[in-house]
């Protein structure tokens, strides 16, 4: 377990509850998997095995208007007729579109002609990909790209292609804010969408704010979504994740509520203080509560504490791997509480683990695993088995998803020349926006920050995986 999670764990407000391969359910891929993947074709078994345990310290890639993935000269070797390039630490997938490209990188391929002639839509999307976060969202830069893919492929948005860069800050702070400042600068980004920066949010707001440069959608776990004009969540936001989770605690019975809340970032705290300022009014009474670290290797301790208090439920405020080594160390102590935790870190590897059996995880959007039964539902399933087949479903590719969906609603009146202007203009014209089910309603007002978004999914681990009890219906605080 320490060998697989290392220096990457997260917690994802366990939630951080924000989180790909660990967030996509457990499956690392490797630069060439990830572009082969998208590009139609399966990432082999055998690359991505090999790479499964590297990763890129800056992560910059886009989706060229092509849809293909254009190379600098002195790139490694093509996959599948696609190079790569690894310069300073920076692993770049292309799209230059410079005047020293590969020949014939540059040209427009059948994506973009479907997508039309207009002037690409350029997006941005950091993260904390790498790091002590990571381990629960580094697959939302492959889920953004395979949405990108999908929407070129049908034809781009308002006759646009969609360009889509994507960045890791490995949680640091100074580089989120100089990760951003290039992608609107130099790359000419009109948005970010799908940001996931749990440790890392402050740093780029009042840049934002004084760009005008609008977030669509992202882990939704710290205060910027509701307190900066320029966050819009793109799902139930996070003081509303924690009260459905309570709500759903005395559903099944259990009335007294232990957390286990990690020091490695404040948003942890505030997952204890806002349980337990809340459980109250859902009928919970808060008996025990603990602080961790991510990088404990035993929580003995904490489990004889919420066990003697009579918690018949705990709140999990970690990242995923944390969830397994807590729920096998109290497993050993003959303590089975209901675990509850929020969506964003969920993976499919703890769902594998028995001591984790019964999970209720509220979700900010549509629930992953369900495999269709609308048109939405139905385009999310087919794009990740197109174009990233060997990735499997979990917390982050529907919120990365939902986010990309919510951005091209946006973007329907965009006009000839994109700008942020125009993503502004069409976030604040939506009314109870739920992109067919994907999310719950939506609604911003012009130029403040956005409200609690208080309705939910949920998602059970039963039997070995994620299930989701309620289908892809929501509810409501």
């Amino acid at each position: 377990m320490a060998a697989r999670t290392g220096s990457r764990r997260w917690w994802t407000l366990a939630i951080l509850p924000a989180m790909a391969v660990s967030a996509c359910g457990g499956s690392r891929l490797s630069h060439d998997a990830i572009v082969t993947a998208l590009n139609g074709g399966p990432a082999s078994v055998g690359v991505a095995a090999q790479l499964q345990q590297s990763q890129a310290q800056s992560a910059v890639t886009d989706v060229p208007q092509s849809g293909a993935v254009s190379s600098a000269p002195g790139s490694g070797p093509a996959v599948g007729g696609v190079g790569g390039t690894r310069t300073g630490g920076a692993h770049a997938l292309g799209g230059t579109s410079s005047a020293s490209a590969t020949p014939g990188a540059a040209t427009v391929g059948a994506a973009a002609m479907a997508a039309g002639p207009l002037a690409p839509i350029v997006i941005g999307n950091v993260g904390n990909y790498s790091g002590p976060a990571g381990s629960s969202d580094d697959m939302a830069p492959v889920a953004i790209r395979v949405w990108g893919q999908w929407v070129n492929a049908h034809g781009g948005i308002a006759g646009h292609p969609v360009q889509v860069y994507t960045a890791d800050d490995g949680g640091d702070p100074a580089r989120s804010r100089s990760l951003i400042q290039d992608m609107v600068e130099n790359k000419h980004v009109i948005a970010f969408v799908g940001n996931s920066t749990p440790l890392t949010a402050d740093a780029g707001v009042p840049y934002l704010e004084q760009r005008h440069i609008p977030i669509v959608g992202g882990d939704l776990t710290t205060s910027q979504w509701t307190s900066s004009p320029v966050f819009f969540p793109g799902g139930t936001t996070f003081f509303s994740i924690l009260e459905a989770t309570l709500k759903a605690a005395h559903a099944a019975g259990a009335t007294k509520v232990g957390v286990f809340y990690c020091v490695e970032t404040p948003a942890c705290e505030t997952i204890n203080r806002h349980v337990s300022e809340t459980a109250a009014r859902y009928g919970e009474q808060v008996v025990y509560t603990a602080r961790i670290s991510l990088t404990q290797p035993d929580f003995t301790a904490q489990c004889l504490g919420a066990q003697q208090a009579g918690a018949q439920a705990v709140w999990l405020g970690a990242d995923s791997g944390s969830h397994e080594r807590i729920a096998s160390s109290c497993t050993r102590q003959n303590y089975h509480p209901l675990w509850l935790t929020s969506a964003q870190p969920a993976t499919n590897q703890e769902a594998q683990n028995p001591a984790l059996d019964g999970m209720v995880a509220a979700t900010p959007v549509f629930p992953w695993m369900v495999p269709g039964g609308s048109p939405e539902l139905d385009a999310y399933n087919q794009a990740m088995r197109q174009y990233a087949p060997d990735v499997a479903l979990a917390g982050f590719t529907a919120i990365e998803w939902a986010a990309g969906e919510l951005f091209r609603k946006a973007a329907a009146g965009v006009g000839t020349v994109p700008g942020s202007d125009a993503i502004f203009n069409g976030l604040w014209a939506l009314r109870n926006e739920t992109l067919g089910g994907l999310t719950p309603p939506l609604t911003y007002a012009a130029h403040q920050p956005a409200g609690q978004i208080t309705c939910f999914f949920i998602a059970k681990i039963s039997g070995g995986r994620w299930t989701a009890p309620n289908g892809a219906g929501d509810q409501c605080l």
